[in-house]
């Protein structure tokens, strides 16, 4: 037996070294894979390798688990691909460049689309480890570039999962995956669907930001704290089994995250985390609602539908146009729920037969759904666009809202994006059931509770004044727990040396002690309340950003209201664009970059922080640039106290994010075309351009080559549709941040239509001519 084992590895070695061409242990600059010579580079240990593959003949880059060729090519997973789901023509290539960047060409549009950018990193030589990593490393051997920084879908054990990092499913589109696995703010692993709704989350009783997730070799899927401490951990079935040769955990393209095992030569499926796939938010999109068939397996249905004819949208038939009123269709053990936008409103103590009046009386509501999982709750949903589950395990009932018309037509809508969040404001109906005794108990606690709240925050300011007392008079005041200084009106005078240097509107330069510039901004006109102005500073001091401006302090003393700010070098990114000096420094690649700068800064507001915060004014003149030209946004999250939506209304931010992303289109068009004019209704113009092939006549004449048509062509789609007249069209800044780092590929855009004209009360923009 020990005889057949050593002569079946021995013929695999000599397999992949003499008919196969092999590059083990390190790869010198010049390498090149390509698709047509079927090429590979595999780890020393011969368990890994990367090369092409092929999808419906197409072909992406990837590493896969080979096991020295003894897995067979159709069961060889691919554990990471370059760009995500790029995918290249069949005389593409793969490269190590000569200048130490690892570049994929793509042969049928005859540029690079993905790139290491680490032509400035002194990269000497790449190697496949072991662990299944590829690395760059420089003369002395330190990694400067890793492929486990940039993960795809997939974890092997040893890689870990940072808070920055997201696994994202595999797209079923060409525009971005809906579904993500990152580690939320409160220090939660999360399975999300489009940023909006998280579905699946792990239960660590951690508060930290700076926890990781690690798959180990012995089957535990572990999250980390900064002390290596584990705070959960799942284990497989097979868990700690020595037979298991291999592992991978994947975030599979239906949204479900899976743990695989290869054992006797075959991959097992040992854990899942979420048991029932119709669990898995929007399972099905908009191909219907999800069931399980008499095999066990998940399939999705449209019971609604108006025609048997099979369709790839599944969208509720009731419109607004009906003439000739509407009936209600009862679907028994069905729950619906909204996913474009994702919410509803909600409506508790109330009885089915009340739940489906409800619907019916209100003519944008589309359907309803009653639930009574201990208390009885009536979903009501005003868009078309609807998925869900059913079953008989399923203790909902649903009405569908059916146009009572000769013949309802279903529209072909383009995908839309969240949008009002107002739908999802939970509202007490007045015809609601009274329980005398539960309001008894409630009030009584409620009681209770407010002596306990009050006699608690009595003691916090008894506590605060003294505390305040002694600290100011000890240190002036100085820097607060969360990190900037709170200053009077005198010392701020003393700052600013009496406001000479007026920089912007309201704006001036500043100097803190030890010769720190600053920027400060006077905001006493607002007449705001000092506690809501506090309430504030204590949100905005707890965000940090590389590309959001920092916040160093504060006054609000009597009725002055100031903001002190980081002060950036080259101020403006519109005063930098009238700049003739500066405008010429702004090659194409610093242009990429800034918008990559900006759309990460608010991708950050919008999903990375603890609750969604709007923007609400983004322009050229509150994103800055640095002596390096690099871009920070300011002023964010002012919306709240200067008369906009800016924190985005508790509903997940559905009217201010449009609005963001719609004045990034703005930025967009600005940084292309070198033109600030152009901000407020130059999408018309640019698109007619665009559509009739003159793309050189939107571009800035200061920017001397350098630019890559496959990119401009990419930066201009993306514009187009944060353009878009329909809210719900935009895309989140998360899958535009994508869209420019070329990880995904982006429609064509329809006209963006009505978008142009911006509404007069949109118009004014929070420090526009600020120049700090």
């Amino acid at each position: 037996m020990l005889g057949r084992q050593k002569s079946s590895l021995f013929i695999s070695i000599f397999f992949l070294k003499f008919l196969l061409p092999v590059v083990f242990s390190q790869i010198p600059l010049g390498s090149r894979l390509s698709v047509e010579s079927k090429d590979q580079w595999a780890s020393p240990n011969g368990d890994f390798a990367i090369r092409f593959f092929n999808t419906l003949n197409e072909y992406g880059i990837g590493i896969r688990i080979i096991n020295l060729g003894l897995i067979p090519v159709e069961k060889q997973p691919v554990v990471w691909v370059a760009g995500g789901d790029l995918r290249v023509g069949d005389k593409s290539y793969f490269e190590l460049t000569n200048n130490g960047e690892l570049v994929l060409f793509d042969s049928t549009r005859d540029v690079v689309v993905w790139a290491s950018k680490t032509t400035n990193s002194s990269v000497a030589s790449a190697l496949l480890q072991d662990d299944g990593n590829l690395v760059l490393m420089n003369n002395n051997k330190d990694v400067v570039w890793q492929s486990f920084d940039t993960p795809s879908d997939t974890l092997v054990p040893g890689q870990n999962l940072s808070s920055s990092q997201v696994l994202r499913a595999a797209s079923r589109n060409s525009v971005s995956s809906f579904f993500s696995l990152r580690i939320g703010v409160m220090g939660d692993l999360e399975l999300k669907w489009e940023n909006d709704v998280v579905y699946w989350r792990s239960t660590s009783t951690s508060n930290q930001s700076d926890l990781r997730a690690v798959l180990a070799s012995n089957g535990a899927l572990q999250l980390f704290d900064n002390m290596s401490t584990p705070v959960w951990s799942v284990f497989s079935d097979d868990h700690d089994e020595s037979d298991v040769k291999f592992r991978f955990l994947r975030l599979d393209v239906d949204g479900n995250l899976r743990l695989h095992s290869w054992t006797k030569n075959s991959w097992k499926l040992v854990w899942k985390a979420v048991q029932n796939q119709c669990d898995v938010f929007a399972t099905c999109g908009m191909s219907g609602i999800c069931a399980f068939n008499e095999s066990g397996s998940p399939v999705c249905k449209c019971p609604y539908s108006l025609s048997s004819a099979p369709s790839s949208k599944c969208l509720l038939p009731y419109q607004q146009t009906c003439k000739s009123g509407s009936s209600m269709v009862k679907l028994d053990h069905t729950s619906l729920y909204a996913i474009y936008p994702p919410n509803e409103t909600i409506i508790s103590q109330v009885s089915s037969n009340q739940c489906q009046n409800l619907c019916e009386q209100d003519h944008l509501c589309t359907a309803s759904t009653f639930m009574n999982d201990g208390t009885p709750k009536c979903r009501i949903k005003k868009t078309q666009y609807v998925s869900g589950q059913s079953g008989f395990s399923v203790n909902s009932v649903s009405f569908v809202k059916r146009c009572s018309d000769p013949l309802a037509v279903i529209p072909n809508f383009s995908k839309s994006k969240p949008a009002n969040p107002s739908q999802n404001s939970p509202r007490e109906h007045p015809d609601s059931a009274i329980c005398v005794s539960c309001v008894i108990g409630v009030g009584g606690v409620t009681i209770f509770v407010f002596i306990v709240i009050h006699l608690g925050l009595t003691g916090f300011w008894i506590y605060r004044r003294r505390y305040a007392f002694t600290t100011r008079a000890s240190s002036k005041d100085g820097p607060n727990p969360s990190g900037f200084l709170a200053l009077t009106y005198v010392e701020l005078k003393e700052t600013t040396d009496n406001f000479k240097q007026q920089i912007g509107k309201s704006t001036f330069k500043g100097v803190l002690p030890e010769n720190q510039p600053v920027v400060v901004k006077d905001y006493s006109a607002m007449n705001v309340d000092p506690r809501k102005f506090r309430r504030l500073i204590l949100k905005l001091g707890t965000i940090h950003h590389k590309n959001l401006v920092r916040l160093e302090g504060y006054c609000c003393d009597s009725n002055y209201r100031f903001l002190v700010h980081e002060f950036l070098t080259n101020g403006s990114l519109g005063s930098c664009l009238e700049n003739p000096g500066v405008r010429k420094r702004l090659t194409w690649r610093k242009r990429l970059n800034i918008l990559l700068d900006v759309a990460r800064a608010v991708s950050y507001l919008h999903m990375g922080c603890r609750e969604f915060i709007g923007h609400g004014s983004l322009g050229c003149g509150n994103v800055v640039l640095d002596d390096h030209l690099e871009a920070k946004v300011n002023e964010f999250g002012l919306g709240g106290f200067l008369g906009s939506d800016g924190d985005g209304g508790g509903g997940g931010g559905g009217g201010v994010c449009a609005r963001d992303i719609r004045d990034f289109g703005s930025i967009v068009l600005v940084v292309v075309s070198g033109d600030p004019k152009v901000e407020h209704g130059g999408c018309d113009w640019a698109y007619e351009k665009w559509v009739g092939g003159n793309v050189a006549e939107i571009v800035d004449e200061a920017v001397e080559g350098g630019i890559d048509g496959d990119e401009l062509e990419r930066v201009l789609r993306i514009m187009f549709w944060c353009f878009q007249s329909d809210e719900r069209m935009r895309p989140p800044m998360g899958e535009i941040v994508n869209v420019l780092e070329g990880a995904v590929e982006v429609d064509r855009p329809p006209h963006p239509s009505a978008c142009c004209e911006i509404p007069s009360e949109e118009g004014s923009k929070i420090g526009s001519d600020s120049d700090g």
